[in-house]
């Protein structure tokens, strides 16, 4: 696979439970189960993760296609819905997240299923301490 712009950016943010987040872009896991319209239409490539970083598991994170968050009109996710450990992420952290897929799609030109981005929403802007933040 080619080298991706971008890949090693990290966002961080914090669910709406106030546990903190790294946010990261890393390669989909692709098997002999995945469909084969992803595979001939180069979709589905990579995936969003959202790494827990100050939980006692290390490795706790939960993932998404970045084709299935792009193209998302929810307002929020939700990443584990447990009745006991309900975590989730606003609208303010969703729409980072989306715009942070965005830059790297746009990036990278990379073919996304049913994707009609053509933008980086510029009312998230990136600043300097590596967090998208709202602008205005």
């Amino acid at each position: 696979m080619l080298a991706m712009k971008l890949i090693n950016e990290v966002l961080k943010d914090t669910t709406e439970q106030n546990d903190t987040l790294d946010i990261y872009i890393k390669d989909a896991p692709h098997s002999d189960t995945t469909p084969q319209e992803w595979v001939d239409n180069k979709t589905h490539l990579y995936v969003v993760v959202f790494h827990f970083t100050n939980v006692k598991n290390p490795y706790y994170a939960h993932s998404y296609y970045i084709d299935t968050v792009i193209n998302s009109d929810n307002k929020g996710l939700c990443l584990n819905g447990s009745r006991w450990d309900y975590e989730s992420i606003s609208e303010e952290t969703y729409e980072r997240v989306k715009n942070f897929l965005r830059k790297f799609v746009l990036t990278n030109q990379l073919n996304i299923e049913h994707s009609k981005i053509k933008y980086i929403d510029e009312r998230y802007i990136y600043s300097y301490g590596g967090r998208w933040i709202k602008n205005g």
